[in-house]
C-alpha cells in the first residue's frame, strides 16, 4: 500500500479494525417492477452505512473515498457478502420457507479485478442459499469498460452458481450499446436524471432486445414515475417508490 498521510492512515486503520468488529450497518432500497414479471420476488438494492457517521463523526458516505484511496474498498465488498450470507442463514433459520429476496450488492473495480474474489463468493453462495437468483452485483459503466475483461471473467466464474450482473450508470448511446452486448448483464440500470425521458422507450426497447431487463433509478417524484410507467421499463428505484431503509 502506498503511504498516506498520518491522519488518512489512522482513519483508515480505524475503518479496517471497524469492518473486522462489524461496526458498520446494511440498508437496502426496494427495486419496483414496473412490468409485470415472471419471478415475483423481492427486489432490492444494499447500501453500506458506516456507524459512526450516525454519531456526526464522519460525514455520511466520506468513508468510501477513504477506502479507495488506501485500497481497502475490496474489504468492505468481501464484508458486505460476507453479512448478506449470514442475513440469509438467519432469516431461514426463522421461517424456512422465506423467500429470499434478489439483492443487488455493489463492487468496486478493485474488487472485481481481484482474481480471487470469485472463490470468496463461490464459497458463501453455496454454502448459504444465495444461489439461483438472490444475490447480484452492481458495477459502473465506466468501470466496466475500464475493466472489461477482468468483468467478463467474474461473469463467467459466477454466473453458473446463479449471481446475477447489473450494469449502471448506462446511458443509451449508441456505443455503449455495441459494448452492452459484448457483456450481456442480466439488468441495466439508467438514471431519470440522465437520460432524455424522450429516448427513454427506445433504449428500454433496444435493451430488451438484447434481453436485458431495465431498471430506471432516482424517480424522485410523481411524474417521473407516471412516464415511465408510458415506457414499458421493467423495474424503478428511487425515493418516490420506496426509501433507504435498514435492511
Amino acid at each position: 500500500m502506498a503511504s498516506k498521510p498520518e491522519p488518512q492512515k489512522n482513519l483508515a486503520d480505524r475503518l479496517l479494525a471497524a469492518l473486522q468488529q462489524d461496526e458498520f450497518v446494511l440498508y437496502a432500497q426496494p427495486i419496483i417492477p414496473i412490468a409485470p414479471q415472471r419471478d415475483e420476488r423481492l427486489f432490492q438494492e444494499i447500501f453500506v452505512r458506516f456507524k459512526e457517521e450516525d454519531d456526526n463523526l464522519l460525514p455520511p458516505g466520506s468513508f468510501f473515498l477513504i477506502l479507495q484511496e488506501c485500497d481497502l474498498l475490496p474489504y468492505l465488498d468481501r464484508w458486505v457478502v460476507h453479512q448478506m450470507a449470514r442475513w440469509v442463514r438467519v432469516a431461514l433459520s426463522i421461517k424456512p420457507d422465506w423467500q429470499v429476496p434478489r439483492s443487488n450488492v455493489n463492487l468496486s473495480a478493485q474488487t472485481f479485478v481481484d482474481p480471487e474474489f470469485g472463490e470468496y463468493v463461490r464459497k458463501y453462495v453455496d454454502d448459504s442459499y444465495l444461489a439461483n437468483g438472490a444475490l447480484g452485483f452492481e458495477i459502473a459503466w465506466d468501470d466496466a469498460i475500464e475493466h472489461q475483461e477482468s468483468l467478463r471473467r467474474l461473469m463467467a466464474e459466477l454466473r453458473p452458481h446463479g449471481c446475477y450482473f447489473s450494469l449502471a450508470d448506462f446511458d443509451g448511446s449508441e456505443p455503449s450499446f455495441a459494448m452492452l452486448k459484448t457483456f450481456a448483464p442480466h439488468f441495466v440500470k439508467i438514471s431519470s436524471e440522465t437520460v432524455n425521458p424522450a429516448t427513454l422507450a427506445d433504449i428500454n426497447r433496444q435493451c430488451h432486445l438484447l434481453e436485458c431487463k431495465t431498471i430506471i433509478e432516482h424517480v424522485e417524484n410523481g411524474k417521473v414515475l407516471e412516464h415511465i410507467r408510458l415506457t414499458k421499463v421493467d423495474f424503478g428505484q428511487g425515493f418516490e417508490i420506496s426509501p433507504v431503509q435498514p435492511l
